[in-house]
């Protein structure tokens, strides 16, 4: 958990750097007439290579590896179902307007995809306490 700790800074620096080049890229293909449904699957085909490799050199200072890809792979993959049973949840049962749903689900994907990063990038074997 420490080391987790340790590179919370970096985690959030390469992530809200991702967020905001996903959603410009999410944006940009929707203005370009392309349906949200295959600019989400572009998105992850573009995102998920380029956060794992941003977050084995910036945040867990790793070499990568096609086994730790696979798993933060799987883990990325695994949000949109967690998210829209989260806004089930919060928004549909829980009533709560999407004003407030949207960033509560966020920070929940937020800390979900630091702790399981963490796991699929850099197990503790493998991660360099020095930086």
């Amino acid at each position: 958990m420490n080391i987790r700790l340790q590179h919370g800074p970096r985690y959030v620096a390469v992530s809200l750097f991702c967020i905001v080049f996903n959603n410009a890229l999410l944006i940009g293909l929707d203005w370009t007439g392309v349906h949200y449904g295959a600019a989400v699957l572009i998105s992850a085909a573009v995102m998920i290579p380029l956060s794992y490799a941003l977050h084995c050199m910036l945040t867990f200072a790793t070499e990568p590896g096609w086994r730790a890809f696979a798993r933060y792979s799987a883990v990325l993959i695994v949000n949109t179902p967690i998210a829209w049973l989260l806004f089930l949840l919060v928004h549909d049962w829980g009533a709560m307007p999407m004003l407030f749903a949207a960033p509560v689900v966020t920070g929940l994907l937020f800390v979900w995809n630091f702790f399981t990063s963490g796991w699929a990038i850099a197990p503790r074997s493998r991660v360099k306490s020095s930086l």
